[in-house]
């Protein structure tokens, strides 16, 4: 890392990223015996599947899979070889099945002990039961309980299924009741996105072909924030920014390492190069 560090004014804690396993080629350098990355269990959401190798090559590494509901459906038709459907198969499907098909489910616990989990909880969402699943998983193991979640199908479809995404984001990192021992990232075909904690921020973000793009945005959707960032096109320094007023959207990174100082939750964007590695 470049050694010109800004000084965060809100924490002397700094917050360390690398999202590079979410990249193609990230995951492809990765897998289960990588000891860089982090621990991470894949969730996969009843939307198209529309990046299948990118699904493949994260799923690669991960330490678990959830199938919420109806995403089981979508693995289930996309054509697969042999190799792939190892990689693809789910540790759990959970959900209240209002959308689940038995010919798939039957399939995947039958060929490969998937787990049948049913909540008929109508105040929660597919991703919060899976959320919960993971953390299930997490508390079980008697060698870390940190652990993040890769959620495929988050972002993208419905607005209102997206903005219950990103709303789920501020949830689990907030409130108590709903506490998420780990990290989550939501994924689409062109752009990963996640919450930035409270101060200084250091985030690994590898420009070139299978990695990522040059775009990222800061998006203040929880409530007003004072940011200050470095290693960006356009620069902020102690600027407030929030919806309805300033934003810093479609930026350009300019190194690999970028800080961002910020005095609330922010949300990052980063585009994905989607070049297969």
């Amino acid at each position: 890392m470049e050694s010109n560090s800004m000084t965060s004014d809100h924490s002397a804690y700094v917050t360390h990223w690398d999202p590079t396993f979410l990249t193609c080629k990230g995951a492809k350098n990765g897998g289960k015996e990588q000891k860089e990355y982090p621990r991470y269990c894949v969730i996969i959401l009843n939307q198209p599947i529309e990046n299948k190798r990118q699904i493949i090559n994260v799923c690669n590494g991960a330490w678990r899979i959830i199938y919420a509901d109806g995403g089981a459906n979508r693995i289930f038709h996309t054509a697969r070889t042999d190799d792939e459907e190892k990689v693809l198969a789910p540790d759990i499907i959970c959900g209240d099945f209002d959308s689940l098909e038995n010919e798939a489910a039957d399939y995947f616990a039958n060929n490969y002990d998937t787990a049948i989990v049913k909540d008929g909880n109508q105040n929660k969402t597919d991703l919060q039961k899976s959320l919960r699943q993971t953390k299930n998983f997490a508390s079980s193991d008697d060698d870390k309980n940190d652990v993040s979640a890769v959620v495929f199908g988050g972002i993208g479809g419905r607005f209102d299924h997206g903005f219950s995404q990103l709303h789920h984001l501020f949830q689990e990192n907030v409130d108590a009741d709903y506490a998420f021992p780990g990290r989550i990232y939501l994924v689409n075909t062109e752009s990963i996105c996640f919450l930035l904690d409270k101060g200084l921020n250091h985030i690994k973000i590898p420009l070139g072909p299978g990695l990522f793009g040059q775009s990222v945005g800061i998006i203040p959707l929880g409530r007003p924030s004072l940011l200050t960032t470095d290693g960006l096109e356009w620069n902020l320094t102690r600027q407030i920014t929030e919806i309805g007023g300033l934003m810093s959207t479609s930026n350009h990174i300019k190194r690999e390492w970028i800080e961002i100082d910020t005095s609330e939750r922010v949300l990052l964007t980063i585009e994905l190069d989607p070049t297969e590695a």
